[in-house]
């Protein structure tokens, strides 16, 4: 893809949750669904690079998003810090639990690893009920105002989703810059076969431990905006049912793209909406999602929509150069 094309493409991810935003301005309820399509996105963005990148399963994703709430929340409402710094310490916070979370679990690989990043998801959660001096327990942490943007006086939660299309473009930039350089492709070769990366005289832990750091510090912003929106986290805000959520997200839209996260994130977010009256469904909606992209479309929308468009162009060529030739 060349860079004008690259340019495009971001302009174009940039400006849409702005101009949806723009033309919703007036409905609370939309300009909520397109704030929690955005947060599913980064947290989904964060975890296709992890697992959809470099092939590292992780179950972490609520453990990551509660850590980046808690750290927002408390520094907003304890020390009142405003809410730039409390997203770029739960970003540093989570990224350095991530980094420190994988030195111990380097040698782990697939359905081990898995289970141990739940493990983690269960541990925080369990922390966060119990340290109660902290964390205020099952009772959670309340009581901040909405961030908004002081020079501007629209409203309020546009601002906040101003704010917040801010940092999901960022994340996208920054995961798709990293794909896109030789930093990707060590990502790609730990991926499919840890020796041959190796033998190549790519770092593999180094790798990982990056990788680890930079998915969870993605996950923990987007768990700071999470905070700053709802305006309370409690335990039972960072489930197991979240990790599963963005898992679906992720299949759904593709794994392996970047892009499949934003498209992932937007229809599961969607498609929740009429759910939410049927709790006990949710987590069967989802498990059928799983399953039946993993047998009938693997790769993801995005994958597929961008592998049929290639070999169309290539069949065209192909057409075009027989024609020529004769």
């Amino acid at each position: 893809m060349s860079a004008r094309s690259v340019l495009l493409e971001r302009g174009i991810i940039l400006l849409l949750p702005v101009m949806l935003g723009a033309l919703v301005m007036n409905s609370a309820y939309f300009l909520t669904l397109l704030t929690f399509i955005l947060i599913n996105g980064a947290i989904a963005m964060g975890t296709c690079f992890c697992m959809g990148r470099a092939g590292q399963i992780t179950l972490a994703q609520s453990g990551f998003v509660a850590i980046g709430a808690y750290v927002a929340m408390l520094l907003t409402l304890r020390f009142g810090m405003p809410a730039g710094i409390g997203v770029v310490s739960a970003v540093i916070v989570s990224g350095l639990v991530g980094f420190a979370l994988s030195l111990p679990i380097m040698k782990l690989k697939g359905h081990y690893l898995g289970l141990v990043t739940l493990a983690f998801s269960l541990v925080v959660a369990e922390v966060a009920t119990h340290w109660t001096s902290v964390t205020n327990g099952a009772s959670g942490l309340y009581g901040i105002k909405m961030p908004s943007i002081p020079f501007l006086e629209l409203n309020p939660r546009y601002e906040f989703l101003l704010m917040l299309t801010v940092y999901w473009f960022a994340v996208y930039v920054v995961a798709d810059n990293l794909i896109r350089s030789r930093y990707g492709r060590a990502m790609q070769a730990l991926k499919y076969s840890e020796w041959g990366a190796q033998s190549s005289g790519i770092d593999i832990t180094r790798v990982k431990t990056e990788v680890f750091a930079i998915s969870a510090a993605m996950m923990g912003g987007a768990g700071a905006f999470y905070a700053y929106f709802i305006q309370y986290i409690g335990p039972e805000s960072f489930t197991l049912e979240l990790s599963i959520t963005v898992i679906a997200m992720c299949i759904l839209g593709g794994m392996t793209d970047i892009r499949g996260a934003l498209v992932g994130s937007a229809l599961v977010s969607v498609m929740n909406e009429p759910l939410r009256a049927y709790p006990q469904v949710q987590p069967l909606v989802y498990a059928l999602i799983i399953i039946v992209m993993i047998i009938f479309l693997p790769k993801g929308i995005v994958p597929s929509l961008v592998g049929t468009f290639a070999n169309r162009r290539k069949r065209r060529r192909l057409a075009g150069a027989a024609t020529d030739a004769t």
